[in-house]
């Protein structure tokens, strides 16, 4: 799989999703079930390095935004899975990556605001990763260097390499393309 061609696909797509965007998706309360079928979860918060799922979801094990929007509030990063329907933007990238690459692609958004860790401490995947910045910036530490990603710009991780987002000193939205 050449990478470097996977992430010019993501370059070259315009993908104009601001805050309200992704408020108003996390509205849609059938589109956010606790889990997926194949058991993923839909919804998570980064806090404290873990992983929080359950207490923003509601009785019949759909999101509560209200719950969920508290956390978010207070500066937590929101993990959303999965997220590559949302619009047509992103529709005309997965395709692009679907028919280049012949994978099932996944997209996740960590979305947030600035206030408690922006992310999980330094770890690596048994996949590759594109990451591209939607909005705000992000400073990040890859293989041990460090950089930020600014809106637009994204940056590949290939498997096994120890990555980590180290600040966010504002409102941002970046979508991970993670490729199995």
């Amino acid at each position: 799989m050449e990478l470097k061609k996977l992430q010019a696909i993501v370059d070259e797509t315009s993908i104009k999703i601001n805050e309200n965007d992704v408020f108003n998706f996390l509205k849609i309360k059938k589109r956010w079930p606790h889990h997926y079928p194949w058991n993923q979860n839909t919804v998570e918060i980064l806090a404290n390095n873990k992983k929080l799922q359950s207490p923003f979801f509601d009785g019949d094990g759909y999101l509560n935004y209200d719950k969920w929007k508290r956390y978010y509030d207070l500066g937590f990063t929101t993990i959303i899975s999965n997220v590559l329907d949302l619009n047509e933007d992103l529709r005309i990238m997965n395709k692009k990556l679907t028919s280049n690459t012949g994978l099932q692609i996944n997209g996740n958004f960590y979305f947030s605001l600035p206030g408690q860790i922006p992310s999980f401490d330094y770890h690596d995947h048994d996949y590759d990763v594109i990451v591209r910045q939607i909005y705000g910036i992000s400073e990040w530490v890859v293989d041990n260097k460090s950089f930020e990603l600014k809106p637009n710009q994204s940056c590949i991780i290939p498997k096994t390499i120890k990555h980590k987002v180290v600040d966010k000193k504002e409102k941002k939205l970046s979508l991970t393309i993670n490729l199995h």
